[in-house]
């Protein structure tokens, strides 16, 4: 499947740009193109949407549209030289569902035959085809559908693909249906979602999507069950300590729900060699993990390639009075939205030390030892930011009526906050002229070999 992902708000931009209620209108746009690392699919990302003027049109009628081979080529050459896809988008002017006529079908067909004479390559090339409140697309010359979506602080799905057309088990999930429709849970099954860090956090956010209806899921963490683990780690058994990988029970617990949910399970740290990579393949992620190197990779990731990602951090510090502090936080990561670093949430010196070789460390004179000391944690602090999380993604993938995409909770005195915050101009990770929307253009940080 191939998925077209347009920054918010791009896509209601276009729409708006272009439907008109007694002419036909085109528009031009470019995309960056990210092969899934399975080669089962591709993200195009949308980095630039040309609409015509009045003089750049041939022919502009209700029934009909052309441009000027001017403004065609100028783009079809720049998508030739730096590798990109070329989005063909046009409108009918009814209301209703779009269709492609059999007059589209034929002007495809020669327009992929130029292309290919132009650049051999054979890339993804898109027709999007918009009407006044609908739109669907497909790759050029093809009848392979093309999904399409826009990404923010909701994801919205201007067209869907094969896995929104499935249909949900309406008994199983009569209840979520009752509060988000048969449409938001469709939204749901058909996400495809990536959870980083099985531990305690992440093993209640597996458990909790799984019984959301979830099916798809990538699971990532190096670790193998510990006796310590115990006490938080949801699906985890006596028997597993010192044998069983944190995703293989994680495994476990998803196909105990979902007998039939395809689960990808990688025992690796996100930060190896083209492990990190394997997220831009998904539609949304769960960032569970504490280190900051790892979290860095999933904000930089976030932003680039236009995949949504919740970050969730729980805190339990015992201070030398022996109070205790219960807090932890929940932030949402997609366009339109502050990253981490514009919230102060990573620790650059601790990101370039994590990445570091044991050599690199041993020889680095500013590096602090003494880091990986045990933490406290309770499964109920666990849980309370889980449940945060999870719900902050119903918010943003199947219309839960929850604003905040940034709260924290400070469990001593029960209070949940919601928080403003502004994304940095200059932030080279979100900002105008940063990485952002730049898909495979920026190496994702990876740990050093040694």
């Amino acid at each position: 499947m191939i998925t077209l992902a347009f920054a918010a708000p791009d896509f209601a931009s276009l729409r708006q740009a272009l439907v008109h209620p007694e002419l036909e209108s085109a528009a031009i746009l470019l995309a960056r193109v990210a092969p899934h690392a399975d080669g089962d699919g591709l993200r195009l990302i949308v980095i630039d949407a040309h609409v015509p003027g009045d003089v750049d049109y041939v022919e502009r009628t209700a029934v009909n549209v052309t441009l000027d081979p001017s403004f065609c080529l100028r783009l079809e050459k720049r998508a030739r030289l730096e590798g990109l896809a070329l989005v063909y988008c046009h409108t009918h002017v009814h209301a209703g569902e779009p269709r492609f006529s059999p007059i589209d079908d034929a002007c495809e067909r020669d327009l992929m035959a130029y292309l290919d004479r132009r650049d051999p390559a054979g890339r993804p090339h898109v027709a999007l085809l918009l009407s006044e409140d609908r739109a669907v697309a497909r790759r050029l010359g093809t009848h392979e559908p093309v999904r399409c979506i826009e990404v923010g602080a909701t994801i919205e799905v201007a067209v869907a693909g094969d896995a929104e057309d499935q249909g949900v088990n309406l008994e199983v999930h009569d209840r979520q249906i009752l509060a988000f429709g048969a449409a938001g849970q469709a939204r749901i099954a058909a996400q495809r979602v990536a959870v980083v860090g099985l531990g305690g956090t992440g093993s209640l956010i597996t458990q909790q999507l799984a019984h959301l209806g979830v099916r798809r899921f990538v699971l990532i963490d190096h670790d193998v069950v510990e006796a310590t683990n115990l006490n938080r780690l949801v699906g985890g058994e006596p028997g597993d300590v010192g044998l069983t990988p944190k995703v293989e029970v994680a495994r476990r617990a998803i196909l105990r729900l979902q007998p039939e949910a395809e689960v990808i399970a990688l025992r690796n740290d996100v930060t190896e060699a083209g492990i990190g990579r394997r997220l831009a393949d998904v539609d949304f992620i769960f960032s569970c993990t504490d280190s900051h190197a790892s979290r860095h990779l999933i904000n930089q990731l976030s932003y680039q390639y236009r995949v949504p990602a919740i970050d969730m951090g729980v805190s339990l510090t015992v201070s030398e009075a022996e109070a205790v502090r219960l807090a932890g936080h929940v932030k949402m990561l997609a366009p339109g939205l502050p990253c981490l670093w514009c919230v102060n949430h990573l620790d650059a010196r601790a990101v370039r030390e994590e990445l570091m070789t044991e050599a690199q460390r041993a020889a680095d004179p500013y590096f602090q030892a003494g880091q990986g000391v045990p933490q406290p944690s309770v499964i109920s602090l666990n849980g309370a930011v889980a449940s945060l999380a999870i719900t902050m993604f119903l918010a943003a993938v199947a219309g839960a009526p929850s604003s905040p995409r940034y709260l924290t909770y400070d469990g001593n005195r029960g209070r949940v906050n919601g928080l403003a915050a502004a994304a940095q101009t200059d932030c080279v990770f979100c900002g105008a002229e940063s990485s952002a929307g730049g898909g495979d253009e920026f190496p994702l940080p990876e740990r050093a070999h040694g």
